[in-house]
């Protein structure tokens, strides 16, 4: 039977909603997170409820078992307050497979047609046995060409995945690919500042994806072959430990070199260890960087030679110490970890002194959350 490692907190009972939005459902790599948001009377988007659920085991076991799955949801759903069973989730990015695609602009403003056609010379499969679903993401009058991101997920993991949560007693509203929660989380949370362009990497155990959104629009989505299990052994092996070690020193140390506000010999002690850690590092980030650098300057093409102005890092990786200010250095570009994706929806004067134990994982599920709330999708 899978245990139940919760991280929760009240839900915000002072604020009055006028409208409830769905839950999303996120089934990260570590980790169930659910949100529930709603809307006030003055059109703010507060948060409602939400909770992370740790695996006993992994996803993968927990997911193929209708029968742990169901108790597992409805005792969250239940416990920590969320309201109605009206779901919106993300299938696991294991199962999507999302490519990029140029298509000759449609004169009848119906692109599937031409986007079927440019996928078919792109997989060599039968279109057949997939669910694809597809977002255009460039739509200047002056190109003869369009860009789409395409989702592509096979027929019987979607029914499997459908019937999975029916199972469990939800009801499914809708199913999003992650960039798309993503770029609505970006935009709702930071539609007030001055950016143009952001770049969002994603870390994930194996993978990691980068995501660009252009003002209201998703300009791009790319899969690396980068994740913290790959880090991790390799480090291992470099410092000749085992990797619950290595996990344990880099999470206590980090790679923050900064010693401008040191003052103790701890401190610099500290620091040594995360010099020591981040020139061990430097090898397999600089693989990293190379990739994300060719990104950039895919993005500056395809966005009319517009640069990125902002990078934000979530996930497994984004937890670690002082990775934002190594790439913020390389990149030469400004990175900020999305440490807290639920903050911007605290509001009231007691949750924002509360100590919410939310992370940057909880992205994917505060996006999926905000579908139906945000009037400027």
């Amino acid at each position: 039977m899978f245990a139940l490692k919760s991280i929760t907190r009240r839900i915000q009972t002072s604020v009055s909603y006028e409208e409830v939005g769905l839950i999303g459902i996120d089934f990260a790599f570590e980790k169930i997170n659910l949100v529930q948001l709603g809307k006030m009377p003055n059109g703010e988007i507060a948060l409602r409820s939400w909770c992370s659920i740790g695996y006993e085991s992994s996803r993968e076991e927990l997911l193929s078992s209708p029968k742990n799955l169901r108790p597992i949801l409805r005792k969250a759903i239940k416990e920590h307050g969320f309201k109605g069973k009206n779901i919106v989730s993300s299938m696991p990015s294991s199962d999507v497979r999302i490519i990029s695609v140029n298509y000759p602009r449609s004169k009848n403003n119906d692109d599937s047609g031409p986007i079927l056609q440019a996928l078919k010379e792109r997989v060599d499969e039968d279109l057949s046995q997939y669910v694809i679903d597809y977002l255009p993401v460039r739509a200047s009058e002056t190109d003869s060409e369009q860009l789409a991101l395409v989702a592509l997920v096979k027929h019987d993991l979607v029914i499997s995945y459908l019937e999975l949560l029916r199972f469990s007693g939800l009801n499914v509203e809708a199913l999003e690919i992650r960039p798309a929660a993503i770029k609505r989380l970006v935009y709702a949370t930071l539609e007030k500042e001055d950016y143009r362009n952001v770049l969002v990497i994603n870390f994930g155990s194996d993978r990691s994806y980068l995501t660009i959104i252009s003002g209201r629009r998703l300009l791009f989505d790319h899969q690396l072959n980068f994740g913290a299990n790959a880090f991790i052994e390799k480090m291992s092996d470099i410092l000749e430990m085992p990797k619950k070690s290595t996990i344990e020193l880099i999470q206590n140390h980090g790679f923050d070199v900064d010693t401008s506000n040191q003052t103790s010999q701890m401190a610099y002690a500290d620091d040594d260890i995360a010099k020591t850690l981040l020139d061990i590092a430097r090898p397999v980030l600089a693989e990293l960087i190379e990739e994300i650098n060719r990104v950039l300057i895919f993005a500056a093409s395809e966005n009319h030679g517009e640069s990125i102005t902002k990078i934000y890092v979530l996930g497994s990786i984004a937890h670690w110490k002082g990775i934002d200010k190594y790439l913020d250095k390389k990149l030469k570009i400004s990175v900020e970890t999305l440490c807290n994706p639920l903050k911007p929806f605290y509001k009231t004067a007691s949750s924002e002194t509360c100590d919410y134990a939310s992370t940057p994982d909880m992205a994917i599920a505060a996006g999926l959350a905000l579908r139906g709330l945000n009037e400027s999708e």
